[in-house]
């Protein structure tokens, strides 16, 4: 009988325990910048308002591994950490990308676009700096859809950004999503719903809300102005009209005199 020594045996113990670890589980963000979730409309109603969301980037490069996430905040939606986060890992020595995350995508506010926007930013970055890698197959699960609508706009959404997809069930709810090069992909979203905010906007913005303001302060200044002129003008009044009251009233009293006399 084959005797396992306690070296070996804590050896194995110790490789079956150590998970591999992850070289950028300590990334930082390297860039912030904001996006407008425009209004939708349903008929004349507004349906969801306009709403700012900020965008947080981690660009980061691990040997020869380089990762590029994208994380979208909204102020007043519960989210947990793999809510709104999409991700791209670029192998450079084997030359391929795999789009992630691995498990399910969640977009809160959902159909709200943010979903193809972070996609066609991952998929313009990736066409800068590694146009002709190839590509990690996208598995789709069916825990991701949990209706015909979020299926179809799932749907919808690879198929604009130029993947080709295959289904493992009827339902058409798993299976994979495919690409050749990453130069075949397609980095294009709904304008209607997501417009990125420049800079340069956002300063014309605020000179625009500036000059308004100057504005209207100068109309209140006029205003009371006019304001302060009615009100004298009316202690003016009044006290003219006191006058002509005390003056009648000793008229009135002169000529009592006289007829009394």
């Amino acid at each position: 009988m084959n005797q396992v020594t306690s070296s070996e045996q804590d050896n194995n113990e110790q490789k079956i325990v150590t998970a591999p670890r992850d070289p950028f589980a300590r990334a930082r963000p390297t860039d912030v910048y904001w996006i407008q979730l425009k209004p939708i409309y349903k008929g004349r109603q507004i349906a969801h308002a306009e709403r700012l969301a900020r965008v947080t980037l981690i660009q980061e490069r691990a040997a020869h591994l380089e990762l590029f996430r994208l994380r979208v905040n909204t102020d007043g939606e519960n989210k947990t950490d793999d809510t709104n986060l999409l991700e791209v890992l670029v192998d450079h020595k084997n030359r391929r990308v795999r789009f992630g995350p691995l498990e399910q995508v969640r977009m809160q506010p959902a159909q709200r676009g943010l979903g193809g926007y972070l996609l066609a930013q991952l998929i313009e970055w990736c066409q800068r700096s590694c146009g002709d890698y190839s590509i990690t197959p996208i598995i789709l699960h069916a825990e991701e859809v949990s209706s015909e609508e979020s299926r179809l706009i799932r749907e919808k959404l690879l198929l604009r950004a130029g993947f080709d997809l295959s289904y493992s069930n009827e339902e058409r709810t798993a299976g994979r999503a495919q690409a050749n090069r990453v130069s075949s992909l397609i980095s294009s979203w709904n304008t209607e719903k997501v417009a990125a905010i420049q800079i340069s906007d956002i300063l014309n913005q605020l000179r625009e809300q500036e000059q308004l303001n100057r504005k209207q302060q100068a109309q209140l200044s006029q205003f009371q102005r006019v304001i302060d002129n009615f009100k004298n003008n009316e202690m003016n009044q009044r006290f003219a009209i006191g006058c002509l009251i005390v003056f009648a009233i000793f008229q009135a009293l002169m000529l009592l005199w006289v007829v009394m006399s």
